[in-house]
């Protein structure tokens, strides 16, 4: 019976302690988190104290268990041409493309900006209509010269650079006139040739080209008509004529060109912030990918308290025990009594 009582007890005993004491293990949490600091713990990410099946916990300490480092996404900024009015329509592309790399806009503004004074190599032209062959074009003109985007025009002087041809065609407004002199003699010379007075002028069409110095391929007199008739000049006669016919022109577009300065103004910028695709840090910084693991322990109030409550119980059981032990003695003294002999 006495052995009995004491494998109670210590049940009793045992129980008690496992379940008070064994609330004094530690509890781990651990958490996976990305940062730009190297040196951040994770401490910030988690909490100071917890509960846990009716037990407050305190964090004890913290541990990085693993380190894994992300480089950044290259990220280039692509500023447009300044320009003034509205930025409607001149917004960046979505996405582009650069050695090879592919990145995609993150982020645009518009931005006002002073430009700087800067010349640049411009080129403007001139439309020149019916040129003949006789014709010289100018080596050098007044020209318009612009930047659309800042609304500027200037006129100035550049040379030529070259001709560009357009369009090459037969004008039928070619005429010249005649003065034939000594018409009252028997014959009047036309260059070193001579004509005999009544002969019909058209038949000297080649002549006349030639006395002109112009070639055929270009010119080509169709008819020669007399103008008023014979008259006196000083003490000579003449007689006046036209010719006409056509002529070979040509529509000719002028280039000139030249460095030109342009002058400060006030204009915008369109300013585009890309980021190269299918890299995970998109940051602009380095990432730490971080695992850590957080320890905590049953705060201090909650360990005082389990131990005196324990301290009680052991009292307790103590005297419980004690009692039970007096009444067994009692019990046993009783039965050990001697009986009286009458």
């Amino acid at each position: 019976m006495i052995n009995t009582i004491f494998f109670t007890v210590s049940l009793f005993l045992a129980g008690y302690f496992n379940q008070s004491y064994g609330a004094e293990r530690t509890v781990e949490i651990k958490k996976e988190f990305q940062t730009t600091l190297k040196d951040d713990d994770g401490n910030s990410r988690f909490e100071k104290n917890i509960e846990k099946e009716g037990i407050k916990y305190q964090l004890k300490s913290l541990h990085t268990d693993h380190v894994e480092i992300i480089n950044p996404a290259a990220r280039i900024t692509i500023d447009s041409a300044p320009f003034t009015g509205s930025p409607k329509g001149r917004e960046p592309r979505e996405t582009l493309e650069e050695n090879g790399k592919k990145y995609h806009l993150t982020a645009s503004e518009v931005l006002d900006i002073t430009t700087e004074e800067i010349t640049e190599y411009t080129e403007s032209s001139v439309f020149y209509k019916g040129v003949e062959y006789i014709d010289r074009l100018p080596e050098e003109a007044e020209v318009q010269v612009k930047k659309n985007d800042l609304k500027l025009e200037m006129t100035v002087k550049l040379p030529a650079v070259s001709y560009e041809e357009e369009r090459d065609y037969w004008a039928y407004d070619f005429t010249f006139p005649i003065t034939v002199t000594g018409y009252q003699e028997n014959s009047y010379l036309l260059g070193n040739r001579e004509i005999p007075k009544g002969a019909s002028l058209i038949d000297y069409t080649v002549d006349f080209l030639n006395y002109l110095n112009l070639p055929q391929d270009y010119y080509d007199i169709t008819s020669i008509s007399w103008v008023g008739e014979p008259e006196k000049y000083h003490e000579d006669t003449i007689r006046r004529a036209r010719a006409s016919g056509r002529k070979r022109v040509k529509d000719i577009r002028g280039i000139y060109g030249g460095n030109v300065t342009f002058p400060a103004v006030q204009a915008k910028i369109y300013r585009g912030i890309y980021v190269e695709e299918g890299v995970e840090n998109k940051t602009g910084h380095m990432v730490y990918k971080k695992s850590v693991t957080a320890v905590y322990e049953p705060q201090t109030g909650t360990g005082i308290r389990k131990i005196f409550t324990y301290l009680l119980t052991i009292t307790v059981a103590l005297t419980v025990f004690l009692l039970l032990l007096f009444v067994i003695l009692i019990v046993i003294k009783k039965k050990k009594k001697p009986v009286s002999k009458d």
